[in-house]
């Protein structure tokens, strides 16, 4: 039936519940992430971001992946770039110095937000439970980044694969998001949480 299940924490291990499980959800804590404003005319801010990242800039609700580095699309003058290595910090911290010499800004967010990893042939099922978006109309071909609302929280999902996607909310909201998975769960979608 549904079942919850909290268990410690491995790096190397993501415990998978056994039976009938379409989707597995991981709370992986923070992500290095920068907060990135640029103006599209401003030439020395575009370069800076190609010349450090190599990545141009997405278009609206997509995102863009490169040397573990994604760069994805929030309002026509933000962008959120995330790391998942920890042997790009230096790269990024060179990158938020050159960028905040320009009339861009690039901030540090990364203690401001907790991800999830959701994981299964059944990932958008959970999501279209609380989501106002019609999530049928993406193209999952591609990598999708939106910034949007689940139930009372506002959440960012970045959509890596048809069957794996990150999710991230305030830190202040991380509880609300583990209690808002458990009561989705008792819809009929089972979750394994790896705290």
């Amino acid at each position: 039936w549904i079942r919850i299940f909290m268990i410690q924490r491995v790096r190397d291990k993501m415990d998978k519940i056994k039976g009938d499980t379409f989707v597995d959800a991981y709370l992986i804590g923070s992500i290095k992430s920068l907060n990135i404003r640029v103006d599209q005319r401003d030439k020395k801010s575009l370069n800076i971001i190609q010349k450090h990242i190599g990545i141009e800039l997405p278009s609206v609700q997509k995102a863009i992946e490169r040397n573990s580095l994604t760069l994805c699309w929030v309002s026509n003058d933000e962008y959120l770039l995330l790391s998942e290595k920890k042997e790009n910090e230096r790269l990024l911290s060179e990158f938020q110095k050159q960028m905040n010499l320009t009339t861009g800004l690039a901030e540090d967010t990364t203690d401001l937000r907790s991800w999830f990893l959701i994981r299964g042939d059944r990932v958008q099922d959970v999501l279209r439970k609380g989501v106002p978006i019609d999530l049928s109309k993406l193209d999952l071909s591609e990598k999708n980044f939106l910034r949007t609302r689940l139930g009372e929280i506002q959440i960012n999902i970045l959509f890596k694969s048809l069957d794996e996607i990150l999710v991230s909310v305030l830190r202040s909201h991380t509880d609300y998001m583990i209690e808002w998975f458990e009561v989705c769960t008792n819809c009929g979608t089972e979750i394994n949480f790896d705290l």
